[in-house]
């Protein structure tokens, strides 16, 4: 069976290829001459989408081949994998986000300040289709391979985690991010509010409904919260903090990850919403230091607290010695840097920030609790479409399988952080 995908796929690309020339993004006079597959992307972490790297060779009108290197993201070819990922929805938003979005938002970076200082390293994009319905399997978003261009995957083994380097390289990449929100709001509010209007709500269903249950969730977090209290008792006054936590978040999750997720003006953003090292590539100085990162995978974008990302990135990519060594670190720079790009732009300072991670940081929660289990999981690729089906005790039962006792210590250690974050008022007696 993915021998035929592969086929599908394959043969799919090429017709791309050759409708991408129609539309002239290679220049109004390029002829096709050929594209060539490289490989397929088998990496554990791709579960949404279909991936190919492949390289397109085009004639100018001197009869000069161009090359390209091109990553061809297609959706599943499944329509329950694609339901369930909710592709349509993902896929119109890359093409809102690089054909609308990031034109408008760059306008308002000047001359001098469009360099890697200033601004966020992005791919290149060239093409997009988005028809759904019996065409949706051809549906794609063509990037280029920014490998050309010297970036690569973080050079560490740990499948989650990164150094202090490399999250403060990430962070200053958020904050250029998030800068480019800020100086549209700056200048032309009703358009930049026009345009996140457009983008189409990819975590929730019509129905209200988000990735997990409120049954699911709880009993993710329940049992985080139960290792907690086996590893603290009263100390530091964690009874009390974890019945704050079960009273207050616990009884309806689902709608507290809706209402931490709704913006809340004026400090919103354009938030990536799935930020984090598999959906970033760094580039590297001679003696192997990260000096730039470059974000991907615009797939979840939404407008928000700028805290979406920070908790979800700081929650998902630092191993707990690290955050509690560099949290406030990381925030800082994250500020500092937001202050020196932005231009006359108003932004956060640091008040305002811990402010917005108080009230946002469950959406980091939320999101790791279900993402370690994925990218933790050693024994088998996840698969999503086999949930479809099951009753919502099968389903706690599946998640909880996933990972083990590492994905559960790592949801501890984050509410760990965020209880101490949140209940702060809450102390030993």
């Amino acid at each position: 069976m993915e021998h035929q995908y592969k086929q599908h796929y394959a043969a799919a690309a090429v017709t791309v290829a050759e409708k991408m020339i129609e539309s002239k993004v290679c220049g109004p006079d390029s002829v096709f001459v050929s594209f060539k597959l490289d490989k397929w992307h088998t990496e554990p972490n791709q579960f949404c989408s279909v991936v190919l790297y492949g390289t397109m060779t085009v004639s100018d009108r001197d009869c000069r081949n161009q090359i390209h290197p091109l990553v061809l993201k297609f959706k599943h070819i499944n329509p329950q994998k694609r339901k369930i990922c909710r592709n349509d929805q993902q896929f119109y938003n890359e093409k809102l986000f690089y054909e609308q979005i990031t034109p408008f938002l760059l306008a308002f970076v000047s001359p001098r300040d469009d360099d890697v200082s200033m601004t966020p390293s992005l791919c290149r994009y060239f093409y997009g289709r988005n028809d759904c319905g019996d065409l949706a399997d051809r549906d794609l978003i063509v990037l280029g391979n920014e490998t050309v261009r010297g970036y690569r995957s973080a050079v560490n083994d740990h499948r989650l985690t990164l150094d202090y380097d490399h999250m403060a390289i990430a962070v200053r990449t958020l904050a250029k991010f998030h800068s480019l929100s800020y100086r549209a709001k700056h200048v032309d509010r009703v358009k930049f509010i026009e345009l996140v209007k457009k983008v189409a709500e990819t975590q929730f269903s019509a129905e209200g409904k988000w990735y997990l249950s409120s049954k699911v969730l709880q009993g993710l977090f329940s049992t985080a919260l139960d290792m907690l209290e086996e590893r603290h008792g009263d100390s530091g006054g964690y009874v009390q903090r974890l019945h704050r936590f079960r009273v207050e978040l616990l009884a309806d999750l689902i709608e507290t990850t809706k209402r931490v997720m709704e913006p809340d003006e004026h400090l919103s953003v354009l938030c990536h919403s799935d930020f984090g090292r598999h959906n970033l590539m760094f580039r590297y100085d001679g003696d192997g230091r990260p000096t730039d990162a470059l974000l991907y995978d615009m797939a979840l974008i939404r407008y928000g607290s700028p805290a979406l990302d920070l908790s979800h990135f700081m929650y998902l990519n630092m191993d707990r010695q690290t955050r509690d060594d560099h949290w406030d670190d990381l925030l800082d720079v994250y500020c500092e840097t937001l202050a020196s790009v932005a231009g006359s732009a108003p932004v956060p300072d640091r008040s305002q920030l811990d402010t917005e991670m108080t009230k946002s940081a469950y959406y980091g929660l939320a999101r790791v609790s279900m993402a370690v289990r994925i990218l933790l999981e050693e024994q088998k690729q996840v698969d999503l479409s086999e949930l479809a089906g099951l009753t919502d005790d099968e389903k706690l039962q599946f998640w909880l399988s996933c990972g083990g006792k590492r994905a559960t210590e790592w949801t501890a250690d984050t509410l760990q952080h965020y209880l101490d974050m949140v209940f702060i008022d809450v102390v030993a007696n």
